[in-house]
Order: C-alpha cells, then structure tokens, then sequence
C-alpha cells in the first residue's frame, strides 16, 4: 500500500521520501484515440512562454526530417508563438501563498507551529481554481494573484480529494480578482476566436457563444474530460465581449509516450512564473491503483497544481510530485481524474461519515446509553442512521458533531472491489482452478475477500455476510478467478490493455475500478469451481483498520490517564515517529481491511509522573485490554476507563507487536491517578484529559467544562 520512494503527502502515509511534500496522485486513464499532432509546436511554446525548447530538439528535429521525408511541412519549425497565447496561458496561472497549521500527532493535544508556503493553481471555467490538494490542506488562510498581476486575493478551499490529491477554491472577491489583467482577458477572446488547430474538430458553442470547460458527470458515474474553451466568439465582424470566466483548455486524451510536455508553475528558486519541458516517461498505476503518468520535465516545490502542456497547449495534467534522490522523475495527474473529481463536486457528492472515521460506526442503543451496542449488528444499518443524521439540510451546521466533518467538503474516497487477487502464471494452479487453457490464458486468483463496506446516498442493496448459496450469486469468493472486469479481459499477471488503440502497453487491473466513482455497478466475469460466470457487483469506498490520509480517514485523537498516551493508529501517527530509535514497523497491519467501528490503540508515549514511575520508558505498545475487557475503540477506552474509577487499580495490559506472546503490564492506583492527573495536564500544557471525538456521545455533559478532566466525567457518571 504505501510507495516508499515517492512524495507522500497524501497518499498511505507520509514515508517523507519525496521532495513535493505532496501525495501521488490517483488518476484515471482516457481510452479515446490521442490527438494528431498538427500545428503542435505554436501552442507548445506559447505555454513556455515564447521561447524556444532545448529539451525537445532533438525531438524536433526528428519531426523535421521525418515530416521532409514525407514530403510536408515540420509542425516544429511552422511559425514562431503568438504573444496573445502566451498571455492566453499565463493570465490563466496563479501563484498560491498558503499559511497553515499541521496537526501534531506526536503530541496530539496540541498542533504544530504555522507555517507559510507556496503552490500554483490554475483557472477552470466557473470562476475556479485548481490546485494540489496538498498544497492547501490545514491551511488556515490562501491568498491567489494572477501570474500578470501584483494583486493578492484571498481564497476559499470549497472541495478537497486527499486521495485524488486535488482541490477546488474561490475567490472570495470575484468581480475584482477577475477584473485584473483585462488586456489579457481581451488576448484570451482574440486569440481563441481564431478558432482551434486545423486538425482539431471545433467546439461545440452554446447559446452564448462559448463553450464549457467541464462536462457533466456521465449517468452511469464515468466522468468525462472535456476540452474546452472560455472565450466569446466574435462572429459578423462585432468587438467580442470580454468574458471574466477565462479558463485554460483541457486535453481528454491521455498523452502518448514520448509526447513533448511543457510544465509552468511557481517553484523554489524565484518569485516569478517557470517553465520546464520534457516528454512523457511513462503511463502506469500507483500504489492504491490510480492511474497516474511520469514525465522527465522537473518538477520542484511550488510547482504542485501547476498545469502541464501538450503540443497543443491544452492542459493534459497537474504538477504533483517528484522523486527525491532520482533525476528527472515527475508524477503529474491526468486531466480526466480532474474531470472525475470536478464531476463528483458538481454533484454535490460528499464522502459518507463513515470513510471520514471508524468512530462514526459506532451505534449507541438509546433505551441503554452508557452500554456499546452490539458488534454483530451490520456497518450499513449502523451507518444509515448516521446517514440520517448528516444529511438533512436543517442540520449541516451540525455537521462537526460527526468524526471528520469538519473545514472543507470532501468528495468520496478511491473505489474499490473489496477482494485481493493472487496471479496465476503457475500451470499447476490454473489447472487446479478449472482453467481448462495450457497456461497461456488470462484470469487472476482471488485470494482474499473484505468484509462489504456500507455504502450511503446509494440504492445499491447490500450483501449479507454468510455464505449462502443466495448471497454468492453477486460476490466474489476466494478462489474465484477474475477474467474481465467490464468486458476487458485481465491478464494472468494482473494486468490490462491502457485502451484499444494502445493494446501493446499494460496497466494494473485496478484502474478499471479506480476510474468509477462509489456505488458505480461492473460486471465481473469469473470462473468458479470450473464454470463461468457473470456478476454485477457494486463499488465500494477502501477502508483500511489504519487510516491513511491525514484529515480525511485520519484525525489526532488521544486519551491521557495516569500520564499514558492512548492514540489510534494511523499513518500520519506512524510518520511521526518512524525515524525514532526502537519504532516497530506496523506493516502487518496497515494494510487490513477496516472492521465497523474497530481501531488499534496503542500506548504512544508516557508524560512521567510520579504516579507512573517504573513506565517512563513504555511506548509504541498496542493495548490489549483494560481490566480485562478489549476496547474496540477510542470511545471504549473511554468507558473502560470510567468504569475502572469505581476501582482500586487500573490495569492496562499492552504488547509489542512484533512479541505480541510478550504482554507488558502497566498497573495504576486509581485514587493516585485522579490526584495525579491535574499536575500532569498543567505542566505539558494539555487542555483537556481526551481529544472531543474519543468522548462517547452518551457521556457528553451541556458544560463543555465538565469533560475536559478524568475527574469530573468520574464524579458526573458516579451520580
């Protein structure tokens, strides 16, 4: 699940090893044919600004002699850039100046101290802006100038993607931000109202005479690129009308390899607009899935939400990240994961509660409110009601009383089947699966099924657990073996055909699910105990027991008691201890599929104190049971730990995870843990003894007061 040699920003979990501070991109792959590359150069160096690119001559050259022998003009050497494309592109450039302020999972009470940086962001139709989701995440304030402007504006993150690692914003003053740069605005309509490369077909104009730059979501959750424009035509010889919604065009064709590529952005090193060129490396899937394409044209801090070029000037991807330690390796997101996630926000399609945390499973019976309910009752019922809660209108202002539905909207997370898959170059297993071929055939084992995770704003029926003959006509079963997905067949290795028109280069299978959205049906075709078989399973959303994206599936819960740290698991906590001396390695776990409301707690640190003497040194252990009963989350801790104050001793039984046979025990005295517990707080600066999303709703007092000390939640619940 996680890369351990690329910017992990967003993605599982921040192995620090890329140089963009940002996540990896989950992007999708265009099946439609690529563009010709007629008139390709003009627009290529009117988004570098009108020179020349030396990282591509000896590409042009190729085009020169190859286009000779042909016996028709070179597009590299047709005519210099027009100075109206040049300001066409940069007028549509933004320099993002971000102040944020980072959660502290080490020390989860508090956060870390504000920090200022830099990104770029580009303007889409619809008074947009795009951007890296990273480059905005916690951010306590954004401000945006246009690259041919002096003037700051402030921002508003409206949508995030932590996943997707894609962001949308607004400006808070639109009519003056973009009334900045007319002349360029007034370049824009006259250079688009040329009309569009020879070989590319014209676009289609509405009633107003412009086109738009993204189109609707399809019916069936399939986003669509679109490639647009934001100009008025001028028609019968009139001045055309100026238009403030100036967006840059968006190529729906996924670039070939070897296409030259031209990225502008705000990088380190300058305070000014920067252009670097290469050609595209290579087309494959990242470690979740997602599609993604790595170009040679570097790509530095500040370029990410930068856009990224074709020959023809439209926008084929998003700046994202870099390689640390590597030469000239860069990840850019494809345009049609934008036209994705840019489909899901115009919908309106936020991700359910519980993708945003595990506590908002929980069920609390109303008849009995200081009793867990019961495991075995099902995710989607438990989450229905939830569902409940956050969806009426009338209560969106509540919204923060659910885990995570805090700051910007977010969009779902990654699809996903919910099954691993095991591939089948063995002749001996194939054989013994019912694949009657001589070995040479496709299809995939499936090794490992999930448990079905709910999902919400759906009318997707959902299965049942057991396994009935009548609840496996549409799930998968280990054994299975997976020949297509959709009606494209799914190679012995794992692998898929990128499109039609490119069958001889291959991708991971898992693009064809990770390009739906939540809920979206595909049909599997399978062989099971040597027959085949058709069925229609749903998507669903990826949950893992530890979480991956801080603020998304990750938040920095904590419970302190007798000065030990309790805190769930996740990788943002692992990041921000991982190059500590002594740290385990979580990987035998990170990677399970999360269970309803379940969470791995662990003793991340002791605040010494006399009461704690002989555990100063305890940390990184995963707690088993608190006297005796297993807290199956934080809010059990929370009321094992309550219902332990009506005893003389508090026993925390914890173990390593690499020597879980090995159990440490950490016992406290109860009466010396309450006395304890105001000292501790006040000389580490603590605010309150738990995080506000570990304390169970049913323990919640109207004085916000009376929960922010053990003590007083002891002496509220003793009455």
């Amino acid at each position: 699940m996680i890369d351990d040699e690329e910017i992990g920003g967003g993605a599982a979990a921040g192995d620090g090893n890329d140089s963009d501070n940002g996540g990896d991109a989950d992007v999708e792959v265009s099946s439609a044919p690529p563009a010709p590359d007629a008139e390709g150069s003009d627009a290529a160096a009117a988004a570098a600004g009108g020179g020349g690119g030396s990282s591509s001559r000896g590409r042009e050259r190729r085009q020169g002699g190859a286009a000779a022998a042909a016996g028709r003009p070179s597009h590299a050497m047709t005519r210099a850039p027009s100075k109206a494309q040049t300001k066409m592109v940069h007028s549509c450039i933004v320099k993002l100046i971000v102040q944020r302020v980072d959660p502290n999972y080490a020390e989860p009470w508090r956060t870390r101290t504000q920090t200022s940086s830099s990104g770029t962001g580009f303007l889409v139709s619809g008074r947009r802006i795009i951007t890296n989701a990273h480059v905005v995440q916690n951010c306590t304030h954004v401000r945006a100038r246009k690259s041919l402007s002096p003037v700051m504006f402030s921002c508003t993150v409206e949508w995030l993607s932590i996943p997707l690692d894609l962001a949308v914003l607004t400006v808070n003053n639109e009519d003056a931000f973009f009334g900045v740069g007319a002349a360029a605005a007034a370049s824009v309509v006259s250079a688009i109202s040329e009309g569009p490369a020879p070989s590319e077909p014209a676009p289609a104009e509405d009633a107003a005479g412009s086109t738009d730059a993204n189109a609707d979501a399809s019916a069936d959750g399939t986003d669509t690129a679109v490639a647009t424009t934001s100009a008025d035509t001028a028609k019968s010889g009139a001045a055309p009308k100026i238009s403030s919604d100036v967006g840059l065009p968006l190529c729906p064709i996924l670039p070939r390899l070897d296409e030259n590529v031209t990225c502008v952005g705000f990088p380190q090193g300058g305070q000014q607009i920067s252009v670097t060129r290469g050609v595209v490396s290579r087309v494959d899937v990242d470690s979740h899935g997602v599609l993604r394409i790595q170009i040679d044209a570097a790509i530095n801090p500040g370029n990410s939400g930068g856009p990224v070029f074709d020959e023809l000037g439209r926008v084929i991807g998003i700046a994202s990240s870099g390689m640390r330690g590597s030469s000239n390796i860069g990840y850019i997101i494809p345009t049609e994961v934008l036209s994705h996630f840019m489909g899901m926000t115009e919908d309106g399609l936020e991700a359910s509660p519980l993708e945003r945390s595990a506590l908002n499973a929980e069920k609390i019976d109303a008849a009995s409110p200081n009793e867990h309910s019961e495991q075995g009752e099902s995710d989607d019922k438990q989450m229905q009601d939830v569902s409940d809660e956050v969806d009426d209108d009338s209560a969106k202002n509540e919204k923060k009383s659910v885990v995570g539905i805090v700051g910007p909207r977010m969009v779902p997370g990654i699809a996903g089947l919910g099954a691993n898959t095991q591939t089948l170059e063995s002749k001996a297993l194939r054989k013994r699966l019912g694949l009657k071929d001589n070995g040479d055939g496709g299809g995939v084992r499936v090794s490992g099924v999930w448990a079905p995770t709910p999902l919400l704003d759906t009318d997707v029926p959902m299965e049942g657990n057991d396994t009935d003959a009548g609840s496996d006509i549409n799930r998968l079963l280990v054994d299975d073996v997976l020949l297509s997905i959709d009606g494209v067949e799914v190679g012995q290795d794992g692998t898929i055909p990128l499109s039609e028109d490119r069958p001889y280069e291959r991708i991971g299978k898992s693009y064809l699910i990770t390009r739906h959205r939540v809920g979206k049906m595909v049909e599997l075709g399978i062989i099971r105990k040597g027959e085949p078989m058709t069925l229609q399973v749903p998507l669903r959303p990826n949950r893992y027991l530890c979480p991956v994206y801080d603020t998304f599936d990750a938040h920095s819960s904590y419970v302190i008691c007798g000065g030990c740290v309790f805190v769930p698991v996740s990788w943002p906590w692992i990041s921000a201890h991982r190059k500590k001396g002594g740290f385990p390695s979580y990987n035998s776990i990170s990677s399970n599929p999360a269970k309803g409301d379940e969470q791995i707690i662990v003793l991340s640190k002791v605040l010494a104190d006399e009461v704690n003497v002989g555990y100063h040194l305890k940390q990184f252990l995963i707690l088993r049971s608190v006297n005796g009963s297993e807290p199956s989350n934080m809010r059990d801790l929370v009321r094992l730990i309550i219902k332990g104050g009506s005893e003389t001793n508090l026993e925390l039984r914890c173990y390593n995870i690499t020597q879980e046979y090995c159990e440490q025990l950490i016992c406290l005295d109860v009466e010396e843990v309450k006395k304890a517990e105001e000292r501790i707080l006040k000389q580490h600066m603590v605010a309150q003894w738990c995080s506000e999303d570990a304390i169970p709703p049913e323990m919640k007092m109207e004085d916000s007061a009376d929960v922010k000390t053990m003590v007083s939640m002891l002496d509220k619940c003793s009455l």
